[in-house]
């Protein structure tokens, strides 16, 4: 799960809830972001997104 540090309809109390209905669920909390955090923060986005992705050999989108 990515939160936005600041959502306030999902907040990362919230989203911690989600990640740990998953066996190996984790959450990753974006700084001073809110409920969009891939508008809020694009850069930060991006990173941590592709981070995720190399880590799980998914293939980034194209």
């Amino acid at each position: 799960m990515l939160a936005g540090e600041v959502d306030v309809n999902t907040p990362p109390s919230g989203a911690a809830e989600l990640a740990a209905c998953f066996p190996r669920g984790e959450l990753v909390v974006q700084p001073g972001a809110g409920h969009f955090p891939w508008l809020d923060a694009p850069a930060d986005f991006t990173a941590v997104t592709g981070a995720f992705l190399a880590r799980t050999g998914s293939p980034a989108p194209t």
